[in-house]
């Protein structure tokens, strides 16, 4: 049996307000730059770990906020008992009993036993700095003011002993830590685990080797004669230096260590004269060597020890191409411990169970986080987010908002007058803008809901397309569509095409297929060659035939003639077998080059935008009452 953090609570912790997650024992964390989640590494590691590295910057303050000395950050971790397959179960084994001891574990709880620790960094007058106090937390309660906690506690020697946090972060170099004996690769290769005999034998053969090389080598014997005459100048008549090819003392081997690379029949490099992918790798997996090393020591000296291990991770995925990412995701996955791993990689995230993900996001300075929660889907509907979602747009998981739209022509085109509107791509915003195909809402929406993501709809105005984007946005909200201004549907029956046309756009359109085509009469040789030709059959509504029992159907026939005509003829050419993702861009970039500035955006994309103005402008904090209690509902 080991122990794991089950939950977690963390207020007023740098860009953290107030947030509470539930943890398993792999958690993926993901968002945007800037959106805290390195910040939520760092309160775990001080909650579990060893470092004390604090100060006033790590507590959280409101804009205009002077800081008071009063205010503190609180941590809250809750752990639990579990078994061989990391299940909760109600009891800690004997092991854990004995390391916590009466004194830390909590009882009573209808889901069992748990042990309970509030960190507090706290400012001390005496000190005039901020310090790490713990309390054994006695109730969980409903959040950090409800719980009960004790005075303050220090953990106990044995859970020292054996509870462990390692944390590597973004800017890791194996060749740094080569040379750093308090880096994972250092703090392993200086244990020296030998009889006292044989590190003075082995010693004492290294100041030989190293005598022997000096002597032998007439550049560096005179070289250690000039530099010498140190000692006289500074007044030290009876100093020494010396020059030293190896290292003399066991415990500074890893000051000469290197890591050489041979790939096939190459010659050998060492790992300094790798790219920054394979030197960061390295550091991951001596970070899991290392954590090995630590739990194989404990068992050596006691056999039915047990440890536990966390490990907080950040973007391990830099600097590696994306089989890399997920060959190194994979292996991380094997290590020792409890694992909180932040990634920007839709790489790593497919790879990850969906329970796993933990999705944060920043709102006016302040950092919130949601768990996808998977108690709200069946088998099939995890399965189809991975399969639509996860495997195949895994970037959507990173964005400020998601506009959801009906196809190619739309997700080629919005972006343009997104940019001719805001003079930004939406990219830069962290607008993801996508094509589904019109079937798929409810699979995005769901996914969309439990992370909180902003989104937007902007849908085909045909009866079935409006059903299916209605059921969707019930099924998941459990809310009326009309309630929601951030749906644009298109009027009376339209597609996107038919909008434009039906809003003026003939001419651009013409224009734009003619200039992509190389043709100026492109479209008239096209109206020319299919007018008053058969465009397909249709059922009608006689009879059955008495013959053959069979629907009756008739041709349909394409008349271009006429105004009506010449816009079905248009609509006819962009619409055509692969004409929609020809097209889309050039007519929007002929539309958004009008020089009547108030027709460069169609109608109902300039809702949409409008809609929308307040990602650009807000950073995602909706700015308009109406758009706040739309929020508000659909969060419900």
């Amino acid at each position: 049996m080991g122990i794991s953090i089950f939950k977690v609570r963390i207020e007023n912790f740098r860009s953290i307000k107030n947030l509470e997650l539930t943890l398993s024992m792999i958690n993926v964390v993901i968002g945007a730059n800037n959106c805290g989640k390195s910040n939520f590494l760092k309160a775990m590691n001080v909650a579990l770990g060893q470092n004390r590295t604090i100060s006033s910057d790590d507590i959280y303050v409101d804009k205009d906020e002077v800081l008071d000395n009063t205010k503190c950050a609180t941590i809250d971790i809750m752990l639990r008992p579990v078994d061989d397959a990391n299940n909760a179960v109600s009891n800690f084994s004997d092991f854990w009993i004995g390391v916590f001891t009466e004194e830390w574990i909590t009882t009573g709880d209808p889901l069992g036993d748990y042990v309970g620790i509030r960190t507090i960094l706290q400012y001390d007058a005496l000190r005039n700095d901020y310090i790490v106090v713990r309390k054994q937390i006695t109730d969980w309660g409903d959040g950090i003011s409800s719980a009960s906690v004790s005075r303050r506690k220090a953990f106990t020697g044995d859970m020292n002993t054996y509870i462990s946090a390692f944390y590597m972060d973004a800017q890791r170099d194996v060749v740094d830590d080569i040379k750093d004996r308090k880096s994972y690769f250092g703090r392993a290769t200086s244990r020296v685990d030998l009889p006292q005999e044989k590190v003075l034998e082995i010693e004492r053969q290294l100041n030989d080797v190293n005598s022997q090389i000096v002597d032998s080598i007439p550049a560096l014997s005179q070289t250690a004669t000039r530099i010498s005459a140190i000692a006289a100048t500074v007044g030290a008549a009876d100093g020494a230096i010396q020059i030293e090819p190896l290292a003399r003392k066991m415990t500074d081997l890893h000051k000469g260590m290197d890591v050489v690379f041979r790939d096939g029949n190459a010659a050998r490099l060492s790992v300094s004269q790798h790219g920054m992918g394979t030197r960061s790798w390295i550091s991951f997996l001596t970070l899991g060597a290392y954590v090995d090393w630590e739990k194989q020591r404990l068992i050596e000296d006691d056999s039915e020890s047990e440890s536990y291990i966390m490990l907080t991770m950040e973007e391990p995925e830099a600097h590696l191409h994306p089989q890399a990412q997920q060959k190194l995701y994979s292996q991380l996955c094997n290590f020792s411990g409890q694992k909180i791993i932040s990634t920007h990689s839709p790489s790593v995230v497919s790879q990850a169970n969906l329970e796993n993900l933990i999705h944060f996001e920043k709102i006016n300075g302040r950092t919130t986080a949601h768990n996808f929660d998977a108690g709200n889907y069946t088998q099939e509907e995890k399965n189809r987010i991975r399969r639509e979602v996860i495997s195949s747009r895994g970037e959507l998981l990173f964005s400020k908002a998601i506009v959801l739209c009906e196809g190619v022509t739309e997700e080629q085109a919005l972006p343009i007058f997104f940019r001719e509107k805001f003079d930004i791509e939406p990219a830069f915003c962290g607008i993801s803008i996508i094509g589904i195909g019109g079937q798929n809402y409810k699979t995005f929406l769901s996914l969309i809901k439990d992370f909180n993501i902003n989104w937007f709809i902007f849908s085909d105005g045909e009866t079935q397309t409006i059903k299916t984007v209605t059921k969707a946005i019930r099924d998941v909200f459990n809310a009326d569509i009309q309630t929601f201004p951030n749906v644009i549907i298109l009027d009376n029956g339209e597609d996107y095409e038919r909008h434009l046309l039906n809003s003026g756009y003939e001419a651009e359109i013409v224009s734009a297929i003619c200039e992509y085509e190389g043709d100026p009469e492109f479209v008239n040789n096209y109206i020319h060659k299919r007018d008053h030709t058969s465009a397909g059959r249709e059922k009608t509504d006689q009879p059955e035939c008495p013959t053959c029992h069979q629907p009756i159907y008739r041709d349909i026939i394409r008349n271009y003639s006429g105004d009506e005509g010449y816009r079905q003829a248009i609509y006819d050419c962009c619409t055509a077998k692969q004409a929609k993702a020809k097209y889309a861009t050039e007519v929007a970039e002929k539309i958004v080059s009008i020089s009547d500035e108030n027709r460069r955006i169609p109608p109902k994309i300039k809702s949409l935008l409008d809609a929308m103005s307040f990602i650009v402008s807000n950073e995602g904090e909706p700015c308009d009452a109406a758009i706040t209690e739309t929020t508000t509902n659909s969060q419900s």
